[in-house]
């Protein structure tokens, strides 16, 4: 069985918190993580609904994810290019060289608190 992993910025503790998914219980926390990770086979997920109280309340929450299915230490040579995401800019990732929207991607590499894609 594959396990089921989604990761956020953490703004309290300054990194970004791991998720794992356990049947039957939901999504815990597992892993901080800031420096020298790669995540594989990652899609990109922001919950309308927690953008919507976002724009209301103007008051920031976690509705913004990215799930992926593993995650390891180490590093891989990957381009400057990096997800962005503002809720009171646009609805969805989008990339911050192309300007597209990111739905898929087969790697990420966390450097530096920073996500590379």
């Amino acid at each position: 069985m594959r396990r089921k992993y989604r990761l956020y910025r953490n703004l309290h503790k300054g990194c970004f918190s791991v998720q794992e998914y356990i049947p039957r219980v939901g999504y815990r926390v597992v892993d901080h993580i800031s420096d020298e990770y790669v995540l594989t086979d990652c899609t990109f997920k922001v919950y309308e609904s927690g953008r919507h109280k976002v724009l209301q309340e103007k008051r920031k929450n976690v509705h913004a994810y990215v799930l992926f299915n593993t995650y390891s230490k180490g590093t891989e040579l990957l381009s400057m290019e990096q997800p962005y995401y503002n809720p009171y800019q646009c609805t969805a990732f989008i990339s911050s060289v192309s300007k597209k929207e990111l739905k898929h991607i087969n790697k990420i590499q966390i450097s530096n608190n920073q996500l590379y894609i």
